[in-house]
């Protein structure tokens, strides 16, 4: 049998979904970082902050409750005045801002703030936030646009954290469901542990089939056509946006999807083959699930289905 809108959405609202409040709370705990974080910046660098950006799953309303080991998640982007800044200062930016860190939470281990390629995360255990420092430098004359240094000595990239939300914004006015089927797809990700699989990207495949297909028929079409347009395509089928214009080929990458703001950007480049592979397997798995629970006469059976594909924890009511 097939599951109903009101049936997935008991799921979401009661099993994925934060509540208000605590969201709240998880942004104020937010906010107090960025405080602290300013003013130890001003005080001790020869960095200037023009702005701090919140964004990523929480913000764009598509983080789900901690559990099992993912934590909720937040990203900040550190946008910077690096032009009294020497080079050696840029190099090793994301160091610097660890070092400070470590010193606004003294309490906390130092293996609670971890450097990463192009971000800095800090993870507050007893809350349960994870939150990615994301340093930027604004590009003079292009408004909006960022460079997004490397940890590792790699060229940094160019960014529009508030061009990403726009794009995100103007496809969840598309369709309604939209945060809806990205929770659940990321629960789905979470279950079976790809974590190579990230928010954004999946974000960006739901935009694309919603740019190609229109708006799903009811949720459990949309969560079908996900699993199915990655076991079709086997995650090789290059995808881009109308706002990308000129599009940038990448031969050598095996998954390829352009950042919306930045055609030179792939955002899936870190993928690699065999992830890509398990990736579909999963998937593949997921869409024989659910397709044979549609066909499925019995409602504890059809449950049953989709407990395998999203876990125990799936529930209709």
């Amino acid at each position: 049998m097939q599951l109903t809108d009101p049936q997935i959405k008991f799921f979401d609202s009661t099993v994925l979904k934060i509540a208000p409040e605590k969201r709240d709370d998880y942004i104020a705990q937010a906010d107090h970082l960025i405080a602290r974080l300013q003013a130890k910046i001003d005080a001790e660098t020869s960095f200037g902050v023009k702005k701090f950006i919140k964004t990523g799953s929480l913000v764009k309303g598509t983080t789900i409750k901690p559990r099992d080991g993912f934590p909720v998640d937040i990203d900040i982007a550190v946008a910077l005045d690096a032009s009294e800044a020497s080079k050696a200062d840029l190099a090793s930016l994301h160091t610097k801002i660890r070092k400070l860190l470590i010193a606004i939470y003294p309490q906390k281990l130092e293996t609670d703030f971890e450097v990463q390629p192009r971000t800095l995360g800090i993870e507050f255990r007893v809350s349960g936030l994870c939150v990615d420092l994301v340093p930027i430098i604004p590009i003079p004359g292009k408004s909006g646009f960022a460079w997004q240094p490397s940890s590792e000595g790699q060229p940094s990239v160019e960014t529009n954290i508030q061009g990403q939300l726009e794009f995100l914004k103007a496809r969840r006015q598309q369709d309604p469901s939209y945060r809806i089927l990205v929770r659940i797809l990321k629960s789905w990700r979470n279950f079976k542990e790809l974590s190579q699989l990230g928010s954004f990207t999946i974000e960006l495949i739901l935009a694309h089939l919603l740019d190609t297909k229109g708006p799903p028929a009811n949720l459990e079409a949309g969560i079908t056509r996900f699993f199915l347009f990655l076991a079709q395509s086997q995650l090789k089928q290059q995808i881009y946006f109308k706002e990308n214009g000129l599009v940038t080929t990448f031969p050598n990458d095996p998954v390829v999807i352009l950042d919306p703001v930045n055609s030179r950007n792939n955002v899936t480049r870190r993928i690699t083959d065999a992830e890509r592979m398990e990736i579909v397997s999963e998937a593949e798995q997921a869409w024989e699930a659910v397709s044979t629970a549609s066909h499925n006469g019995f409602k504890g059976e059809t449950v049953e289905f989709w407990k395998g594909v999203f876990g125990r924890g799936f529930v209709v009511e």
